[in-house]
């Protein structure tokens, strides 16, 4: 019997865990001013907000975005000049090899969204 209701709870969390779906606000990334957050729209005044996307919730909570400038992470590369170990390559490349080499560093470092460098001398 134990087991029978044992099962029985354990199918019902499971079957539940299923049906429980995230707002499309959680994980929607406007252009300009990031992701939001479901609250009330009177809790909103100063800033964009958008209906439809906080699904779960009653009518009168919408995604929310806030006006001002997000800020900013701190997100860097972190370059070692010191014996070359990451640039340049060898002590022996010439300074049109060298550039060549910290460009294609510099356009990975962008291509991984990062804003800023740090080179260790």
């Amino acid at each position: 019997m134990s087991f029978f209701i044992l099962t029985f709870v354990f199918y019902s969390l499971y079957s539940f865990t299923l049906t429980v779906k995230g707002d499309t606000c959680d994980t929607y990334n406007h252009p300009q001013y990031g992701v939001g957050q479901c609250i009330n729209q009177t809790l909103c005044p100063n800033a964009l907000y958008m209906t439809g996307l906080c699904e779960s919730k009653p009518t009168d909570i919408k995604c929310c975005f806030s006006l001002e400038a997000p800020k900013e992470e701190f997100r860097a590369a972190w370059i070692a000049t010191v014996a070359n170990i990451d640039w340049p390559s060898s002590r022996t490349a010439t300074p049109a090899q060298q550039q060549t080499e910290l460009i294609n560093i510099l356009n990975t470092i962008q291509t991984l969204n990062m804003n800023a460098v740090v080179f260790q001398v």
